[in-house]
């Protein structure tokens, strides 16, 4: 199975303002996660980190995902729209999972 999964809110969040550098894990959900990568489902972090102001987040974005410990194949960072609303058959939230 290929999974998507989102950064900001998701696996990580801020004390304060958002800036990405500052991103705290949450390290039960990032558990879960390797736990699927584990199962041998295909990950990709996928988040809008730049998507709006341009500038490129990809090293801060790795290096954050090594620090915490993130199994995964593959990062896609920019490339996600940003959005306020997400309708789709197959979204579910980090509860639901």
């Amino acid at each position: 199975m290929k999974i998507y999964v989102d950064m900001d809110e998701t696996i990580c969040f801020y004390e304060g303002k958002r800036y990405y550098p500052d991103a705290l894990p949450i390290k039960k959900r990032i558990n879960k996660i390797n736990e699927l990568y584990k199962k041998g489902h295909e990950i990709t972090y996928y988040t809008a980190r730049g998507n709006g102001s341009g500038l490129d987040w990809h090293d801060v974005t790795v290096k954050q995902l090594k620090e915490w410990g993130c199994k995964y194949h593959y990062v896609s960072v920019g490339e996600k729209p940003g959005y306020d609303l997400l309708i789709c058959d197959k979204a579910i939230t980090t509860e639901m999972f």
